[in-house]
């Protein structure tokens, strides 16, 4: 909700009204994650827990679910994924939160920039011509939709840390950046996304692989990993059917089955090249950025048309800082 005030503060009223369209989908997600198939799961644990939930008092239950809640990604619980989290954050609490001011400061700016893009942009508008339609040069500002969004959950997400560790809520370690570094981005399926899904959407589709007594081995993992990304485009889906009333126009549910997909294809090329000797270096990182880049950049489109195409940038009225200095300036 918070995204949802920075977005309506720019001018996006109609992000802010696709944005509350996820809430049913995602409390239906984490209402199967955490309460339909706890029973096909470990307990879930705090770090450091003593005691199980049947022996605490109802104060002490209402505090573990509350923070259970506010940490989708699992931070500071058993299940957290560590591997594919940025490092926690150890600087003092005085310096961290002056660090996430500055952070702030950094994705307002970027976000400024962004905006004067995406509203001098045609493809962004109602009725405009696709992001597609212009040669691969003009197909990467779908890019700065991405940056976009990266600054608008990151810059809150920011500013929830900032309160949370000044009122001693919560400790800076806590707070891990809410994507990883752009360099990590070789492969589809990085450490570089929020990873604030992973969780429930991996227990829905272990329970279905459980179901179905899929044994473990290779299709088990990729039945999971198209399972996932099946339900996640679901999940994006819900917005675009409350914006196009009608499930033909919006296009979530085929653009994160076809990063299964894509996965599948990275995953059968990694395995190729290690199976000749081929290890992991820096040029191999470099090429997978340069893939990642690419690839993104040629299915995006695909995703974003039909919602922009639509209106749901034509309610923007953002205010430019940038601009305005520039006046100023001239």
């Amino acid at each position: 909700m918070a995204a949802d005030q920075m977005h309506d503060t720019m001018g996006f009223s109609s992000s802010r009204f696709l944005s509350y369209t996820h809430i049913p989908t995602l409390f239906i997600l984490t209402t199967t994650d955490y309460i339909l198939l706890r029973h096909h799961q470990p307990e879930l644990r705090k770090i450091g827990q003593k005691k199980s939930t049947s022996d605490m008092t109802t104060i002490e239950q209402v505090a573990w679910a509350a923070s259970l809640l506010a940490t989708p990604r699992g931070i500071g619980w058993t299940h957290e994924p560590t591997a594919h989290l940025p490092a926690q954050p150890t600087a003092s609490r005085r310096k961290f939160i002056a660090f996430q001011f500055l952070w702030i400061i950094f994705y307002g700016i970027l976000f400024d920039i962004t905006l004067i893009h995406i509203q001098g942009n045609p493809c962004f508008s109602k009725g405009g011509p696709s992001l597609a339609a212009f040669g691969w040069w003009w197909r990467t500002t779908v890019w700065v939709n991405i940056v976009s969004l990266y600054c608008t959950l990151s810059g809150v997400y920011a500013s929830a840390s900032i309160v949370s560790v000044a009122i001693g809520l919560y400790e800076p370690k806590d707070w891990c950046h809410l994507f990883g570094s752009p360099l990590d981005a070789y492969t589809s399926d990085s450490r570089v996304w929020h990873q604030a899904l992973r969780k429930s959407l991996t227990s829905n589709s272990n329970f279905l692989a459980s179901a179905f007594n899929l044994p473990r081995g290779t299709f088990a993992t990729y039945f999971k990993l198209f399972t996932s990304f099946f339900i996640s485009g679901l999940i994006h889906a819900a917005p675009d059917y409350i914006f196009h009333q009608n499930f033909s126009n919006g296009k979530a549910v085929q653009f994160f089955v076809l990063q299964a997909v894509v996965i599948t294809f990275e995953d059968t090329v990694i395995a190729i090249a290690s199976g000749l000797g081929y290890k992991e270096s820096k040029s191999f990182k470099l090429i997978g950025l340069i893939w990642v880049f690419a690839w993104f950049t040629f299915c995006m489109p695909m995703y974003l048309d039909p919602t922009m195409h639509a209106g749901m940038m034509d309610e923007a009225n953002h205010v430019s800082l940038i601009q305005g200095l520039i006046r100023v300036a001239t």
